[in-house]
């Protein structure tokens, strides 16, 4: 039980060790190439070296990390190429859950559809658009596109969904800073959740690959050479 005791606090220190730094990778805080090294980690967030070394290996598993020999870590760069490929493989994906998931969906289905997207709307449609709360706006997004697929039968679909969704969360934060003023993402989100309580698979699924290519666009648009600020995206 001591064993136990003692290990407890420490994973619990590298869990949220693990957390912080994902989020700072995500929010754009630490920039696409900055390097990672434990001692300047260990006095930005107060953390342990063994626990950042853990959140660390963590993140380099979630891609959001590089390992570069011996040199330690860097954050992962973001490209053209990347945004690409996981936009058009979360689009597949997400149209497959959906696709499964209306027909299947339920009264609980309904409920809890209802109340994610009123919770993202309520964001949406209030000052800004939501964008200075942009932590808040990706969990309550997170929520109502993890509703839409929830009833799809499919463990397996599910998880590999989930795994393209955290990996497009740079990318849509990205996006959502660039277009904030030039895409009403609330109307794609309504449009969305309309087809879906209306169980027309085909339009949903047509309305979710535009909203996806969106994002992708945007941040391809942001990431071409002619941006003014396209060097420092990619790298420090």
């Amino acid at each position: 039980m001591d064993a136990i005791d003692k290990q407890g606090p420490e994973k619990t220190i590298a869990e949220r060790a693990y957390r912080t730094i994902r989020e700072d990778i995500v929010s754009g805080t630490l920039k696409p190439g900055e390097k990672l090294k434990i001692e300047i980690l260990r006095q930005r967030y107060g953390f342990g070296a063994a626990p950042l070394r853990e959140a660390l290996s963590r993140l380099s598993g979630d891609h959001l990390v590089h390992v570069i020999g011996q040199r330690g870590f860097v954050v992962a760069p973001i490209s053209v190429h990347d945004a690409a490929e996981i936009g058009d493989l979360r689009k597949l994906l997400e149209v497959e859950a959906l696709s499964r998931s209306i027909p299947r969906g339920d009264t609980a289905w309904e409920e809890r559809l209802i109340t994610t997207y009123h919770r993202l709307s309520r964001l949406e449609t209030g000052e800004d658009q939501g964008i200075k709360a942009l932590d808040l706006w990706e969990k309550h997004n997170s929520a109502f596109h993890d509703a839409t697929v929830a009833a799809c039968g499919s463990a397996w679909l599910l998880r590999l969904r989930e795994q393209l969704f955290r990996q497009h969360e740079r990318y849509r934060r990205f996006s959502r800073l660039k277009t904030v003023w030039t895409r009403n993402i609330h109307a794609e989100h309504e449009a969305l959740f309309e087809a879906a309580m209306a169980r027309d698979v085909e339009r949903a699924s047509a309305i979710i690959s535009v909203h996806v290519q969106r994002t992708t666009d945007a941040v391809i648009a942001a990431l071409s050479p002619a941006a003014p600020d396209a060097g420092r995206i990619k790298a420090r």
